[in-house]
């Protein structure tokens, strides 16, 4: 059979064009209740100056945000649609947030309790993207507890502010970890 055939074939398939129907609905739905969700999160942030649509243009925006980050910050707390909350923690992986939050995505990061989750695996890169000399103890405390699962594997690259001294040790005797080997390979040689 052709590929124009297969389509024609399928175009005539009354159960998969409603099967395609019933996806689009779906599609359609999520997205209206992802809109619905971050409606407030966009008008606040609108408000401070930053023009956005979604949560997500700020996600994929090279253009500086500062003044949306008290903002993002304070929703990080709200109860959001996993989505909505996966954007904002995106968000807030930036250099501009470095200073302010890191403790409320270590608060985030210990209360999200599915340590194998999408929010839990971005909540530890945001965590390493934040954090600084200062937080290295407890990022290596977050590291070093196999209970947060996959949210761990970024944490190594958090303790690339501390001294080589203090954290070589620390990063060499993760490499049998399974999910912290890569990242603390990549930590040693930014180190060096």
């Amino acid at each position: 059979m052709v590929a124009e055939d297969f389509l024609a074939k399928l175009a005539s398939d009354s159960e998969y064009q409603r099967m395609l129907r019933d996806k689009e609905l779906q599609r359609e739905q999520l997205q209206n209740e992802l809109a619905a969700d971050e409606a407030e999160l966009v008008t606040e942030i609108r408000a401070n100056g930053v023009e956005i649509q979604s949560i997500w243009d700020l996600v994929n925006t090279e253009a500086g945000y500062r003044s949306a980050i008290p903002t993002l910050l304070k929703h990080l707390a709200v109860a959001h649609h996993p989505r909505t909350l996966q954007g904002i923690v995106r968000a807030l992986t930036t250099p501009e947030a470095k200073d302010v939050a890191f403790t409320p995505l270590v608060q985030l990061f210990k209360k999200t309790d599915d340590a194998d989750c999408e929010l839990k695996w971005l909540l530890g890169a945001a965590i390493a993207e934040a954090s600084t000399e200062e937080n290295v103890n407890e990022v290596i405390e977050l590291a070093n507890d196999a209970s947060h699962g996959r949210g761990r594997e970024y944490l190594p690259l958090g303790l690339v502010t501390a001294s080589r001294e203090r954290v070589l040790p620390i990063l060499e005797g993760w490499a049998n970890d399974p999910t912290l080997t890569e990242n603390s390979k990549k930590a040693v040689q930014l180190l060096r």
